[in-house]
């Protein structure tokens, strides 16, 4: 990189430096370059006017989407109910799945008495512990579901 000229190593990093992703360092030598240099300050005008077009493009398709027609999407009573009773059927098949193959592997290492028991007990413990842990977060974000402020939020 020491091949370059300063506007090369200036250039490369316009974007980033547009976005505020460089350090505080990489800034200010940026900045200082940027107001020395007329051909920099050229592109990085074009980079910023590029930048607002492309943002007043994205939000002229965002607003003239109907309003209406977008609170009916997300509104679809249909939707909403397969959608949830989806995840309903997906964690029931889970947890049963989950709870056979650790019911199987339990009996099978509790019967065996060439492992130590405290072996048997930990691994036990670890999976009724995993178990625990996973009801209590599926609890949380079903409270979380019922109390979140921003569900009736229109986008």
């Amino acid at each position: 990189m020491n091949n370059l000229n300063p506007c090369e190593s200036v250039q490369e990093k316009l974007s980033a430096y547009l976005d505020n992703e460089l350090t505080q360092q990489e800034q200010q030598r940026m900045h200082v370059h940027i107001k020395n240099c007329p051909e920099c300050t050229a592109l990085l005008s074009e980079l910023t006017a590029l930048q607002s077009d492309v943002k007043g493009t994205l939000l002229e398709g965002i607003e003239s989407m109907d309003s209406r027609s977008l609170q009916a999407i997300m509104q679809d009573k249909p939707a909403r109910w397969l959608s949830a009773f989806g995840w309903g059927l997906l964690i029931i098949g889970a947890l049963l799945l989950g709870g056979f193959f650790v019911w199987q592997f339990t009996t099978e290492l509790l019967a065996d008495n060439s492992v130590p028991w405290w072996v048997r007990f930990g691994i036990l413990g670890f999976y009724c512990g995993l178990f625990l842990l996973f009801l209590g977060v599926l609890r949380q974000r079903l409270v979380a579901r019922k109390t979140d402020k921003y569900k009736k939020v229109n986008i």
